[in-house]
């Protein structure tokens, strides 16, 4: 199956905005946001909201339909990406080392 609709520049765009906001929001702190009250309770309770996410995307996807599914998978991307952004770990980095992984042939996965 080929993908019907590929990620457009304005989703990329979004995606980069997005890490831009959970930087900003580490540093200012805003009172009364969901990102701030994550970062306040530290990297454990990030990491583990992102298992939980991540468990809940796997139920989901067993699931008839996709909504479930792309809800839940939306939650796993923003809560890994705060992990990220908690670790300082930039999304260049991550994406950088995926195109490592598939180039020149190179199809590793973890797990192999």
């Amino acid at each position: 199956m080929s993908v019907s609709k590929k990620l457009t520049k304005k989703d990329y765009k979004f995606l980069i905005e997005l890490e831009e906001l959970l930087y900003e929001r580490k540093v200012e702190m805003p009172k009364g946001s969901y990102t701030t009250s994550m970062y306040k309770k530290g990297l454990d309770k990030i990491a583990q909201k992102v298992g939980e996410e991540a468990v809940e995307t796997v139920i989901a996807s067993k699931n008839e339909g996709d909504s479930e599914t792309i809800a839940e998978a939306a939650d796993l991307l923003f809560h890994l990406m705060l992990l990220l952004a908690e670790k300082e770990i930039p999304m260049h980095k991550v994406v950088k080392l995926l195109r490592k992984r598939h180039s020149r042939g190179n199809h590793k996965h973890i797990g192999e």
